[in-house]
């Protein structure tokens, strides 16, 4: 008896999936039947560059005092540079000497030498307020514009602090608003 409900069972299974493949067939479901296959694999690959994007306040000394504080002592302020660069990119900071500096020619001995020295312009004349800029607070460093700020990327903002000092005791300079701008690349 067992083998009867068995052979009952296994027909019935028999009419149900040919009913549904006709079924399937006549609604354009069918699928057609494969014997072999063959196989190949996609290769997914990107590359991403280092880069770097590089922005900055400004940095205004505010009001030198030439024939009071300033007589005697330097003016002092700060700019901060803002760099993010993909994450190990190798890069550096420079910037130049400005729109206004002078070259200082020196000689010693058979050598010469060359400083340039940044400053500020007055609009309004041919008066200038000498200045510098550096890489440290107590101003022992002079960011020039051969000097580089290395860094290395992390995929967020870092920041490089620049300090400026204007100098004590430039009693030549007439009243009016001065300035300078200086370019900085970050390099990568």
């Amino acid at each position: 008896m067992k083998n009867s409900v068995k052979s009952s069972i296994n027909q019935r299974l028999f009419k149900i999936v040919a009913l549904s493949a006709v079924l399937l067939d006549a609604a354009g479901l069918s699928l057609p039947v494969y014997a072999n296959s063959s196989t190949s694999d996609i290769n997914v690959s990107a590359n991403t560059s280092g880069s770097c994007i590089i922005s900055n306040t400004d940095l205004n000394f505010g009001a030198y005092e030439v024939i009071a504080a300033n007589a005697t002592q330097d003016l002092t302020a700060f700019a901060t540079i803002s760099t993010t660069c993909t994450s190990g990119a190798s890069a550096y900071v420079i910037m130049d000497n400005g729109l206004h500096s002078i070259r200082e020619q020196r000689i010693s001995g058979r050598m010469i030498f060359y400083t340039d020295h940044r400053h500020m312009s007055n609009a309004g004349s041919d008066s200038k307020l000498q200045y510098e800029l550096y890489t440290n607070d107590n101003h022992t460093t002079v960011w020039h514009s051969s000097y580089r700020q290395f860094i290395v990327g992390s995929g967020v903002s870092e920041n490089l602090t620049v300090f400026g000092k204007v100098f004590k005791n430039q009693q030549d300079a007439v009243a009016g608003s001065y300035t300078d701008t200086i370019n900085i690349k970050v390099i990568y």
